[in-house]
């Protein structure tokens, strides 16, 4: 019998789920054998275009592989078996069905922050490697990269709309828990014991190693040098230069290294103007939001502040 996940975390993108990640896989009764596997949303990833410049890393991470999928999880003898993908909460429309036709009756979480917040984060987080362009201006470049079909974490505003996401998976699955990122930074072991139980796994296990994703962000030192590697990237005669002196792998591994290395650690404040035009995008979605979870505090959208 092929062994199959019982839990999704589905998402948001930059809402806590990589430091959750690190938390939950010390349970001795939770696998999460790895993060982001992104399997079911394979069908989107195989149609992103070739313009994107994540593309090649998206191919590189994701297990897309059906028989790699489920030899994550063969011979796991956990209660709960987790695949922890944060896109799968976007594309709702290709992930529902697909649990569905494995799992009758999976438990679902989602992560939830700050849309504006988690806005800039996702912004900040592709600055770091690929992003080209100031907060304002890749706001405005969004739907035409929704045109260009670029993969969804290009889509800074469209992921912070949450609330057809978040039904959808309530409308399909009985078990789904909704958790804020800001609660649960600022109470991680009350949340961890709330997620442990909605598991019905040991709530009383306390891992060790308390930690936050400190996965490298900043701004880029050289913006140039990020563009000049791009540059590189987008040059079949160039890339075949490279690849037959270093390999493929390598290459790509050496462009993604001396990104992170031309990073500074700060990180630029976002502009009041842009957090007010953000806010305004956001408000209707909130609102419904506010409906769909009556028993959750949804109050972001007070002049830019955490409630």
């Amino acid at each position: 019998m092929i062994k199959c996940p019982n839990f999704f975390i589905v998402g948001a993108p930059k809402s806590g789920t990589t430091s959750l990640y690190h938390y939950l896989k010390q349970h001795p009764d939770i696998c999460i054998p790895e993060k982001e596997p992104r399997y079911f949303i394979k069908d989107s990833i195989l149609e992103v275009s070739d313009e994107d410049p994540i593309k090649p890393y998206l191919l590189r991470s994701s297990v897309l592989d059906e028989k790699e999928y489920f030899d994550l999880y063969k011979g796991k003898t956990e209660k709960i078996l987790c695949d922890s993908s944060t896109q799968y909460l976007f594309h709702h429309d290709e992930v529902i069905p697909k649990i569905k036709a494995l799992q009758n009756e999976p438990k679902i979480l989602i992560l939830l922050r700050n849309p504006v917040e988690r806005s800039y984060s996702n912004y900040q987080h592709n600055l770091s490697t690929f992003e080209n362009l100031s907060f304002d201006k890749a706001i405005d470049e969004e739907e035409q990269r929704l045109e260009k079909k670029f993969n969804s974490f290009w889509y800074y505003k469209h992921l912070s709309l949450y609330s057809k996401h978040v039904g959808a998976y309530q409308k399909e699955f009985k078990e789904v828990k909704v958790l804020f990122f800001e609660n649960f930074i600022k109470d991680i072991n009350g949340t961890l014991s709330d997620i442990f139980e909605f598991l019905e796994v040991d709530p009383s296990f306390v891992p060790s190693n308390f930690m936050v994703n400190k996965k490298s962000t900043g701004v880029p030192k050289r913006q140039w040098l990020n563009s000049l590697l791009q540059y590189f990237s987008n040059v079949k005669v160039l890339k075949k230069v490279f690849y037959s002196l270093f390999g493929q792998d390598k290459t790509k591994l050496m462009r993604e290294l001396i990104m992170r290395k031309n990073l500074t650690k700060s990180k630029k404040e976002m502009d009041d103007a842009i957090r007010l035009k953000l806010e305004s995008f956001f408000l209707d979605d909130m609102n419904k939001l506010k409906e769909i979870l009556p028993l959750h505090n949804v109050n972001w959208l007070n002049n830019g502040k955490d409630s």
